[in-house]
């Protein structure tokens, strides 16, 4: 017959053994953090790392830590350019570049906007198919405007003399890959 004796506990003590199940459950079953979102996050968003956002300014200062009393690295003079976030510390990402240069950034100074670079001579198709009507040749390093990204295509709008919007295949564009 099994014991039921601690059942027969004072009500504070059940209420004790409650809150060291429920924590303790919740630390073992229910925490989603991988190690390294813990290594990379210090108290930061809590989203997915690495993931792809683009400049806010025209001219964006890139440090060398996370704060201003660090030195300037570099100068990213291009708004709308995409960064990969691989770190973050408080309102600081560390961020990388397509030629993977790597650095940290304000949060202020970044957009959630959806833009990427093309990686190589790639055409610009209007429909997500091979065999699709050609509407323009889209070069390296071409920066973009990402609409959505299905599994192998992605629709996007480039703006050189006039609009152009179409699909190009996921794996010619960097910065695609968390969209």
């Amino acid at each position: 017959m099994i014991s039921l004796n601690f059942l027969l506990l004072p009500k504070n003590y059940k209420f004790l053994l409650y809150v060291i199940f429920f924590f303790a459950f919740n630390f073992i079953f229910c925490s989603k953090l991988t190690h390294s979102e813990i290594k990379n996050s210090i108290n930061g968003s809590g989203l997915k790392i690495p993931r792809v956002v683009s400049l806010k300014k025209t001219l964006t200062f890139m440090r060398t830590g996370p704060g201003k009393e660090f030195p300037i690295k570099f100068e990213l003079n291009q708004k709308g350019y995409p960064v990969e976030i691989i770190a973050e510390f408080n309102n600081w990402r560390k961020v990388k570049t397509k030629n993977n240069l790597s650095g940290w950034i304000h949060t202020q100074l970044l957009s959630s906007f959806k833009t990427g670079l093309v990686i190589t001579n790639t055409p610009l198709k209007r429909r997500p198919s091979n065999s699709s009507v050609t509407l323009a040749k889209l070069l390296p390093d071409l920066l973009i405007n990402v609409k959505k990204c299905k599994l192998e295509w992605c629709n996007i709008e480039v703006f050189k003399n006039k609009k152009f919007v179409g699909w190009v295949r996921k794996n010619k564009i960097w910065g695609s890959v968390n969209k």
